[in-house]
């Protein structure tokens, strides 16, 4: 599993903006602008911190479970379990990169300009309610208003 959790570390932290630091129990969390995204721990376990929103369409949808420690909190995990779920993995780390990105530029900071919100969108291809939550909330961010 630490190979795969190793992988899923070396693609995030080639993200622009991303830092990376040891997590206070166990493995490596991700850091945009000094805020923790999410982490993972060498077990294979990815937790996202995410608007309790979007954790409850992800649950819904059964992309991520409830946090393992924290339930009700907004916080998600996901278990990687093979290779094949490096995948899924590094999908859901990049909603929360999105999120956090789109949420900066509505301040006028932009820690990656060459991220464009619609193509990620496509890309990531959520099902048809969480596409529209992040497009609703962000929807000045998506049409460039926020950054101009």
């Amino acid at each position: 599993m630490t190979a795969t959790i190793d992988s899923i570390v070396s693609h995030v932290r080639q993200w622009p903006g991303v830092d990376t630091a040891p997590h206070r129990f166990g493995g490596t969390e991700f850091l945009v602008a000094d805020k923790e995204i999410g982490h993972v721990h060498d077990v294979g376990i990815v937790d996202l911190a995410i608007t309790k929103r979007v954790r409850d369409s992800l649950v819904t949808d059964g992309l991520a479970d409830p946090h393992h420690v924290l339930p009700d909190s907004a916080w998600v995990t996901y278990r990687v379990r093979s290779d094949a779920d490096e995948r899924d993995a590094i999908r859901l780390l990049r909603l929360a990169y999105l999120w956090r990105v789109l949420a900066l530029r509505r301040r006028g900071i932009d820690v990656d300009p060459s991220v464009a919100p619609e193509d990620e969108l496509v890309r990531l291809d959520f099902p048809p309610e969480l596409d529209t939550l992040v497009r609703t909330t962000f929807s000045d961010s998506l049409d460039g208003r926020a950054s101009a």
